[in-house]
């Protein structure tokens, strides 16, 4: 009797162990290179403002979804004053994206204007071109893909086949392991895992998104775009990251 019921023990948690060894939290860190961003004409604001933006997001998960938000920063060391002109620079993120793994659906949450938009789709099959490249990011031996959107902007992740979830930053996906580290046109934006932690879920830490205004991609960024040139503001960027220059 007591046999049975340390097998019974033992294997209550193994299955606990092995939930919980499926959940976890990852830390990444996007950095965008604001010099190249910059008109050819503007080239003299290269000595007003920083080469990089620096912010971090989260990607939380478990065994059939994800959400991946924006890490809050204390302040924006975009904001700079020289002299009587202020430039302000902003980089704006895709608030939440949220995967349903099970449904093969992804909900988009993106605030503009102080209101707040939300995106239904099906998840979309990235077409990634499987390369013999090899590095090492976080003690972990990753393996390259590639590919170019459909804003022909080249592509290129690293991603591990030693931990076997297909997930990765912001809408980056369907790959056999975890996506560690994604370039976009070169150096042009690199987001990086900064943090590994393989942890039990909060309550309510992962949910779906709700409320906003229901919205279609590409009415969302034909949105974007007119309000953006009735501003007179320079956009740069596609995707859910958009950069925002504007002189005063």
């Amino acid at each position: 009797m007591k046999k049975y019921m340390f097998v019974m023990l033992l294997c209550a948690l193994w299955s606990f162990i092995s939930q919980h060894a499926e959940e976890g939290a990852i830390i990444y860190q996007t950095k965008i290179n604001m010099h190249k961003r910059l008109p050819a004409e503007r080239e003299e604001l290269k000595a007003m403002i920083p080469e990089f933006n620096v912010t971090k997001n989260i990607l939380l998960f478990n065994p059939s979804e994800s959400l991946y938000r924006t890490v809050p920063e204390e302040e924006n060391p975009f904001d700079q004053a020289s002299g009587g002109n202020r430039m302000v620079m902003r980089t704006m993120n895709s608030n939440e994206t949220y995967q349903d793994r099970k449904e093969s659906m992804i909900t988009l949450v993106r605030e503009f204007m102080g209101k707040k938009y939300l995106t239904k789709r099906e998840l979309n099959r990235i077409p990634w071109k499987l390369e013999n490249e090899t590095k090492e990011i976080q003690g972990l031996l990753c393996k390259s893909a590639s590919y170019t959107d459909e804003n022909q902007r080249a592509i290129k992740a690293w991603y591990t086949e030693e931990i076997r979830i297909p997930l990765g930053p912001e809408n980056f996906q369907g790959l056999p392991g975890l996506i560690l580290e994604v370039a976009i046109n070169d150096d042009d934006m690199i987001i990086s895992a900064d943090k590994i932690e393989w942890r039990a879920l909060k309550k309510n830490e992962l949910k779906a998104p709700k409320g906003g205004q229901e919205i279609s991609d590409e009415a969302y960024r034909a949105m974007l775009e007119e309000q953006m040139k009735n501003m007179g503001v320079q956009m740069q960027g596609q995707g859910s990251v958009r950069t925002f220059i504007r002189s005063f």
